[in-house]
């Protein structure tokens, strides 16, 4: 006869043996839960956090950043630490991956007051205490690192082209070894899906401000030039947004 698993014993007096009643025992094991993918009941918490016009503005927002990117971008940042969320905006991501994950400490960072006005209440009406937010631009803000991660999502192509390689290497700087920096933005191609998200960014930020978009492997030779290892994957929409994710780890 075999002898059985160190965790195998029979149970005592003739109790059922369950699975409540391992996690009882062993209040250290890994749990394993699957939320609900795009988090809605996650998404209505922010969006009651904010007045009328910016809850609109959250539901067009996160119905661009639908489940399959949520989803992807929730699963590559880090699930605990300090994380850097740049152009952070009211704060709707941080409160979104603060809500999936407790574990993670996030600070926001972006140049409207307002907009980090509201992301502070957000995350204190939604108790996650432990974010902070800041006014500033990532270019010249005065950030303490380090982080464990970072992601800057739909930003970098508002940098002008001659400054992005610059904003890159700051974030590397502010990364522990190891750290992810997470990038979601829009690639080049096909030139019509460009051409439809170029129509919607002018629409909100006008015909004067310039736009940078790069091709999803500049970005990745520019990463790795960097000293990141580049992983990237190009999420397909039923609106027609070219939209690429970028995982790209410090060496």
């Amino acid at each position: 006869m075999s002898a059985a698993a160190p965790d195998s014993k029979p149970p005592a007096s003739g109790r059922t043996f369950s699975l409540r009643g391992l996690r009882r025992e062993r209040p250290d094991q890994q749990r394993f839960e699957a939320p609900e993918v795009f988090g809605r009941e996650a998404i209505n918490r922010i969006a009651r956090a904010l007045p009328l016009f910016e809850r609109a503005y959250a539901f067009v927002r996160f119905s661009i950043l639908r489940p399959k990117l949520l989803s992807v971008m929730d699963l590559l940042l880090t699930d605990e630490g300090r994380i850097l969320d740049v152009g952070c905006g009211f704060g709707l991501f941080a409160a979104y991956f603060g809500q999936t994950q407790p574990g993670r400490r996030i600070v926001g960072v972006d140049p409207d007051a307002r907009r980090i006005g509201l992301a502070q209440k957000v995350a204190a009406r939604l108790g996650l205490t432990q974010h902070s937010f800041h006014v500033g631009d990532v270019r010249d803000a005065h950030i303490e690192g380090p982080f464990d991660a970072a992601y800057v999502l739909d930003v970098m192509h508002h940098i002008p082209e001659d400054q992005q390689r610059a904003v890159l290497v700051h974030l590397r700087d502010l990364l522990v070894p190891g750290g992810v920096l997470l990038i979601k933005d829009i690639t080049t191609e096909p030139a019509s899906h460009l051409l439809f998200t170029e129509l919607l960014d002018r629409a909100m930020v006008g015909w004067n401000e310039p736009l940078a978009y790069r091709h999803h492997r500049a970005w990745g030779e520019m990463l790795s030039e960097l000293g990141f290892k580049v992983r990237m994957v190009r999420v397909p929409d039923v609106l027609p947004y070219p939209h690429v994710v970028i995982a790209a780890t410090k060496l």
